[in-house]
């Protein structure tokens, strides 16, 4: 399967893209082509509201007319704000808005140093956004796969183990040492975190922007990884890391030897006596075999509630846990229905709440192949947004019918 063709320009039938759409890789093409600002002047940041930079969330609606607008303006927003000298980092999976091109083009000509990780679906002489990323001056542009021929990649920046489908690199994240805010001062340490890519796709998504020392420093260690993998095209099919900023914790992919979604689970247990621990799950694929065994076990040994929300229900686990588990479905298969693309899970016992979002979809690519992250915030402010996102769409999306938005698959997994 392949992700289909978006057109920036024109008409876009958001509506009928195929699940498969989101999660696949591609080549945006242009019948017309768009060029990025690359003489701009090197104008002062544009200062940001802290409330865009200290626990903010955004959450979109499938009323809205563009669903990414609104991610896409605030993405652009920290760019205009990252400070001369600053630091800036961020990770392409896949995206189609010149908007983002001339923001950082903007910061790169006021001093700022632009550092970008591209998934090798953006690499093509005739892709104008990865061309406008190309055109920035002094900033620096590091594809995962280095091919020129116009072929398939062939992999991730990590990996290129390959399955049913290549290995990508799936991240959405950025950061950013030191960004102005309104009233004259300045935040540093910034860290966004999306499910979404900064595409028109009509879905359900997320972001999160927080500042904290630990976790930036984190993600930028990730970052450099990934930069060093790209830059090098060395392989490390089993890179995986756990890093700790206090109560919080980072993960990264791809792995071979262990699921720290799993292991969360497998460690999670029920309260005896007063209100029950609840998980409550938001992803769009759900096929990882282990992860599918702990939630049902969770459910029918342990006692604890568990909820689910997906947005593709040919998803192998899906079946599995609605045996268990009353599965509620978006899918752009349903009538007046648009899929949860959100990527994140809650876990909640007691006092203790977990948050845990990302980058990755509930199946073996997005374990044994794709470069991921999933970041784990424990009590964070941001949690009650997302406990709120969660109840509204398990209210919103019905219960999944047998065999509803199925295909057939020739891999047991069910990959992206």
């Amino acid at each position: 399967m392949k992700r289909h063709t978006v057109h920036k320009l024109g008409s876009i039938a958001v509506a009928a893209i195929s699940m498969a759409a989101v999660s696949l890789s591609a080549v945006p093409a242009a019948a017309v082509t768009p060029t990025a600002a690359t003489s701009d002047s090197a104008a002062a940041a544009v200062p940001i509201s802290p409330s865009e930079v200290r626990n903010y969330t955004w959450f979109n609606q499938k009323t809205d007319a563009d669903p990414h607008k609104g991610v896409v303006e605030h993405v652009g927003r920290l760019i205009d704000a990252a400070s001369p000298g600053a630091t800036l980092s961020l990770t392409i999976y896949y995206f189609d808005r010149m908007e983002i091109v001339t923001a950082l083009s903007r910061a790169a000509a006021r001093g700022v140093h632009v550092r970008v990780v591209v998934d090798g679906n953006m690499v093509h002489d005739a892709n104008p956004y990865y061309a406008g990323l190309k055109r920035i001056p002094s900033a620096t542009i590091v594809e995962c796969d280095q091919r020129r021929t116009g072929g398939e990649p062939v992999r991730g920046c990590m990996s290129n183990r390959m399955g049913a489908e290549r290995p990508v690199m799936h991240n959405k994240f950025m950061t950013i040492s030191r960004v102005q805010l309104r009233g004259g001062k300045t935040a540093e340490n910034v860290l966004y975190v999306s499910s979404a890519n900064l595409d028109p796709y009509k879905a359900y998504e997320s972001a999160l922007t927080i500042t904290h020392a630990g976790l930036y420093r984190d993600y930028l260690t990730y970052f450099n990884d990934l930069m060093r993998h790209g830059k090098s095209q060395i392989v490390n099919e089993d890179y995986g890391k756990d890093f700790s900023a206090g109560p919080h914790r980072l993960y990264t992919f791809p792995r071979q030897s262990d699921d720290p979604v799993a292991d969360v689970l497998r460690r999670t247990r029920c309260s005896s006596s007063g209100p029950k621990t609840r998980i409550d799950v938001a992803n769009f694929r759900i096929a990882r075999r282990a992860v599918v065994k702990e939630l049902v076990d969770i459910a029918r040994k342990r006692g604890c509630e568990v909820r689910v929300v997906t947005g593709d229900g040919s998803m192998p686990g899906v079946p599995i846990l609605d045996k268990v588990i009353n599965v509620r479905l978006c899918s752009h298969l349903q009538p007046g229905q648009i899929p949860v693309h959100e990527k994140f899970f809650i876990v909640r016992r007691g006092s203790q709440t977990t948050l845990y979002v990302g980058s990755q979809n509930l199946t073996t690519r997005g374990l044994r192949q794709n470069d991921e992250a999933v970041l784990a915030l424990r009590n964070h402010p941001v949690t009650a947004a997302y406990q709120k996102r969660f109840d509204d769409l398990h209210k919103e999306c019905p219960h999944v019918e047998p065999r509803l938005d199925a295909a057939p698959t020739t891999n047991p997994d069910g990959e992206e």
